[in-house]
């Protein structure tokens, strides 16, 4: 244990700020946020289109400079760190779900998948069991072979989602997961994203202009002007 530190908290940030600078003035879309999540928590954020959601996402997982503030991971300071410190600590903890699946056309939805441990060097049996176990999980046990170009957008999506998952990441950045999606999909891709999350101890972070997908986070949180608060919406 890390003497002060409050071990149940996994990610954090304080008096996160991001400003774009313009010739006819800067730009604030972030004006110190302050954010907590826990281990094995979900939370949703939203928000009006433009209000720095997906902006705060690429500050939380490093993937853009924050203006100002502090980020930490299991009370280890991420911010200052050079981009190959930031960029081994996605590899290992974090895992990606965005509006667009992003999966290579080239590549099989089993390669796909295996490909973050691909990239760390580690790809054995083991891993190739743990990517078609979830890919089997998703209800995609015979489509191992198929290209994207040979799936429908669920099942992309889905593959998308198989893949956030293959490092068994502390945390889950999804970016309006079910964007591209219609109401039948997107409800069954929320129970799968959720459902994987709470299995696996995986914490979740949610971007997303979704009621209800929104609904099924553990805590909800609107960013409006530049910073967040709860939500007070009802279910």
């Amino acid at each position: 244990m890390i003497s002060g530190v409050d071990v149940s908290i996994l990610l954090s940030c304080r008096g996160l700020g991001k400003v774009f600078p313009r010739s006819g003035g800067d730009l604030t879309v972030l004006g110190g946020c302050d954010f907590d999540l826990a281990a094995g928590e979900s939370v949703a954020v939203m928000g009006a289109s433009g209000a720095g959601k997906s902006t705060l996402l690429n500050l939380l997982s490093g993937l853009d400079d924050a203006s100002a503030g502090v980020i930490e991971f299991r009370g280890a300071r991420l911010s200052g760190a050079p981009p190959s410190v930031w960029s081994e600590w996605r590899r290992e903890h974090v895992g990606f779900v965005f509006q667009f699946h992003f999966l290579l056309p080239d590549f099989t939805a089993l390669e796909n998948v295996l490909l973050p441990v691909r990239m760390a060097g580690r790809v054995d049996d083991a891993a190739v069991a743990r990517a078609q176990e979830l890919l089997t999980r998703m209800g995609l046990s015979g489509r191992f072979d198929h290209l994207p170009g040979e799936l429908s957008g669920g099942e992309e999506q889905r593959v998308a989602v198989a893949r956030a998952f293959m490092n068994a990441p502390a945390v889950i950045m999804a970016d309006e997961p079910t964007g591209n999606l219609d109401r039948s999909l997107s409800a069954e891709l929320a129970d799968i994203l959720f459902d994987l999350a709470h299995a696996s101890g995986s914490s979740l972070i949610v971007v997303t202009h979704s009621h209800a997908l929104a609904a099924r986070a553990d805590r909800r949180l609107l960013l409006a002007e530049g910073r967040l608060e709860a939500d007070g919406a009802s279910d």
